[in-house]
């Protein structure tokens, strides 16, 4: 699962806790909103640190982590380093 797939899961999970035919305090209304907490902080995880790499106008990453740092989160992240713009 990518950063914006955990983030909109953390929208369903959310929506779902929410529910008409859930009251509040429910267990299906707390477990709703701890699974969509966690996609949330996963998603954010996920974007923190994918902006650690900046695409300039050339097309070349610039990186405020190292390399092997970059390529690990975008890994990770489901993002491919030609879909961020790195060079081969």
């Amino acid at each position: 699962m990518n950063g914006p797939e955990h983030y909109a899961a953390a929208q369903e999970f959310l929506a779902a806790a929410k529910a008409d035919d859930i009251e509040p305090g429910e267990a299906a209304e707390v477990s709703n909103l701890a699974i969509a907490q966690v996609h949330a902080t996963l998603a954010l995880a996920a974007a923190t640190a994918m902006a650690g790499s900046i695409i300039t106008a050339r097309g070349t990453v610039t990186a405020a982590l190292p390399s092997a740092d970059v390529k690990a989160w975008q890994a990770v992240a489901g993002v491919s380093s030609q879909a961020s713009g790195e060079q081969a």
